[in-house]
């Protein structure tokens, strides 16, 4: 067996105690909330321009108090900053600059650990099941890192091995993240939040089952059967248990690196338009989504093609939701905001004061208004500007008239929909998802078949 033997990234052991945990964060969102806050105060006195330096530099402070506490805390704290790493539509540059390093550069665990605990779950020493087995990990997350690997009949697969011990750190900082939306319930009035503890209770345990993640690449690969512009990496079930997953090694650079992507003769803006049909695809028709598109996990091939990787989150969408959603969409294309209104109350959003102008205002503030804008402007992604403005405008009703229910189902639909925008703003998109989606309803209203998928492909070509 053959092994690499590049430096990796120093590996330290996370706190393991719960209240460490829960200290280490809070001392970060204490500081930066008294910074941005002390700002706020003395701008009136020192001016903007002073109140704007001050800014970036309590953007890079904060940024860089959430990279170190991520780093030390490891667990779902990853993803949180994965999750803002991706947004340059909504996040400073100083937070995306600081944080891109944790999409797929985490300090990995020491190989002996990683040959340990393969040897273990698969039952056998390295080298009877792998040829070559690099010793380096290629990419290293929140859960997990994974190697490159060569099986004995030559075939080159990606090995994906679970932390040791990162199931219980996972329950501390589900726990974790109750008390944090406990407290915030207690200082802000305005939003029921405990939809977010809920539903990440239920959904990110799935993650630590590798079997339950091959289930779910299979399923999406055989959603998107003979569809040339998406490729699902092929389980290895020989080599694959609840802790050790073996799938087909695939190539291609990362969804950001535009230049990169130039370098192989891809034009961005068409990896764009593959991403927001195959997304649109799989929450209005499929109700099996990806839902976790960060770029750490989306690659680009030639052709060009979309790789998808990591399937630890997929999220499935009942017929119901996507209906309702189906109807939202149609709304925000025709600018109906009386029809947007009723489909937040039939979503499940519930208001303090259960009134049709309560929804209609709330729908129109949070989504309305900047869809009206994406489709006048023909735009491929929404201005950050016009989040600045929604968000003041949403903030204004709530004080007004509380939500007190949001329907858990938006909780990893709408994280989906913030990623897909903060890509297609990195890729310079062309193409508009309200668009894209209401074309793909108005083909299933009209009962409109789509070429054979293994004769077209209809994600590029649509």
């Amino acid at each position: 067996m053959q092994v690499t033997t590049r430096e990796a990234p120093r590996y330290r052991k996370p706190p393991r105690a719960e209240v460490l945990r829960f200290l280490n964060l809070g001392v970060v969102f204490a500081g930066a909330f008294l910074g941005y806050k002390a700002i706020s105060l003395l701008e009136r006195w020192k001016g903007k321009a002073w109140a704007e330096a001050q800014r970036h530099k309590q953007h890079r402070r904060t940024a860089q108090g959430i990279h170190d506490v991520a780093v030390t805390n490891q667990g779902l704290l990853i993803k949180t900053a994965q999750f803002l790493s991706s947004r340059p539509d909504v996040v400073p540059d100083e937070y995306i600059d600081i944080l891109r390093t944790l999409q797929d550069e985490v300090p990995p665990e020491p190989f002996p650990v990683v040959k340990r605990i393969v040897e273990r779950e698969l039952r056998r020493p390295l080298d009877k099941v792998f040829r070559r087995f690099d010793e380096t990990p290629v990419a290293s997350a929140s859960l997990a890192q994974v190697h490159r690997a060569e099986l004995h009949d030559g075939t080159v697969v990606a090995v994906k091995v679970q932390y040791p011990g990162i199931d219980e750190l996972v329950r501390i900082d589900l726990r974790n993240i109750d008390r944090f939306i406990r407290i915030l319930s207690r200082f802000d009035h305005m939003m029921n939040y405990s939809f977010i503890s809920e539903e990440m209770s239920k959904q990110i345990p799935f993650e630590l089952d590798f079997i339950h993640e091959g289930h779910n690449a299979e399923a999406i690969a055989a959603n998107f059967e003979g569809v040339q512009d998406i490729v699902v990496p092929d389980i290895y079930w020989d080599y694959t248990t609840a802790r050790v997953l073996t799938m087909e090694y695939v190539d291609g650079v990362k969804i950001t690196d535009v230049e990169g992507m130039k370098g192989l003769g891809v034009d961005p803006a068409d990896v764009a338009k593959i991403l927001v049909v195959a997304f649109g695809e799989m929450l209005l028709n499929h109700g099996l989504f990806h839902a976790d598109p960060h770029p750490g996990n989306l690659l680009v091939a030639p052709g060009p093609k979309l790789l998808l990787v990591d399937f630890g989150q997929v999220k499935e969408i009942g017929p119901q939701f996507r209906f309702v959603f189906g109807q939202m969409t149609r709304a925000l294309v025709t600018e109906d905001d009386t029809a947007l209104g009723q489909t937040f109350r039939n979503l499940g959003f519930r208001m303090k004061r259960d009134v049709d102008a309560g929804y209609e205002a709330l729908g129109k503030s949070y989504v309305g208004d900047i869809s009206k804008q994406m489709i006048a402007d023909d735009a491929g992604w929404i201005d950050p500007k016009m989040f600045e403005d929604s968000y003041r405008q949403v903030m204004r009703i709530l004080r007004d008239n509380p939500v007190i229910k949001v329907p858990p189902d938006l909780l990893f639909v709408g994280r989906v929909m913030g990623l897909l925008n903060g890509l297609s703003m990195t890729l310079r998109s062309r193409t508009n998802l309200l668009v894209e989606m209401s074309r793909m309803l108005d083909q299933g209203a009209n009962g409109i078949e789509r070429p054979p998928v293994a004769e077209t492909r209809y994600l590029l070509e649509a």
